[in-house]
């Protein structure tokens, strides 16, 4: 069944856009239902008019689609659209939120010329794979920051992806995975260019711990949906 999410900046009503799609795409008829999840839960709705566009909520749904946990990605944007993958697969996986960063090495760059156009566009595919995927709540895009900023999001365990530990041959990750359950978790990607020595220090000296992915350099996005895969696993 097809679900919506109904934004404060709608003022809790279904957008136009959202209009546009049960008429127009779903095609749905006087009497289909639909989801909608506003900040008070899951509704089953029903429609009772379509010229003016109507619709009866007919019962709170009880259900708990989210993750125990809460993950929070860290991502040093990458170059191209690789970034809006990764946003779109992060958010079917349940995470919680994202934090983008401008790394040292990041090609792709948001700045405040271009910083308000991506964010609407990164926030239309959230909304967008959280109804596909059936999310309870929209994943949190927080903020564009730079590497230092790191140290302002907590976390009860950190972890940072670093290519050059796969000559540790352990997954330091899997290590922590029974404790996961119920925390908070910080996940820190890099970009195509990896960390820079001087970020791996600063990460490692703010209690993060430094993972391997396996034997093989994974490409950026492919880092995050192999961690992120791996976590939603367990804390599903």
């Amino acid at each position: 069944m097809q679900r919506y999410f109904l934004l404060p900046e709608n003022n809790f009503c279904l957008s136009k856009e959202d209009i546009f799609h049960i008429k127009n795409v779903m095609r749905m008829k006087v009497g289909d239902e639909f989801e909608v999840v506003n900040n008070e839960g899951v509704f089953l709705c029903k429609i009772k008019d379509l010229v003016d566009f109507q619709y009866i909520s007919s019962k709170k749904l009880v259900e708990n689609n989210e993750l125990k946990g809460h993950i929070r990605l860290l991502y040093c944007i990458p170059k191209g659209d690789k970034i809006e993958l990764v946003i779109q697969k992060a958010t079917e996986l349940g995470v919680k939120e994202i934090v983008l960063i401008n790394s040292s090495r990041s090609i792709g760059k948001i700045d405040s010329n271009n910083k308000e156009r991506k964010l609407l566009r990164f926030n239309k595919i959230i909304k967008e794979a959280s109804e596909q995927s059936k999310r309870d709540s929209l994943l949190i895009l927080k903020d564009v920051i730079s590497f230092k900023d790191i140290i302002n999001y907590k976390a009860d365990y950190s972890f940072i992806a670093y290519e050059k530990d796969s000559i540790n041959e352990k997954i330091e990750i899997l290590s922590h995975i029974n404790d996961l359950k119920d925390k908070t978790i910080n996940i820190l990607i890099g970009p195509e260019g990896g960390f820079s020595e001087e970020e791996v220090e600063y990460a490692i000296k703010n209690n993060y711990i430094s993972t391997s992915l396996g034997h093989r350099i994974l490409r950026s996005e492919t880092a995050c949906l192999s961690i992120l895969s791996l976590l939603s696993y367990y804390l599903d």
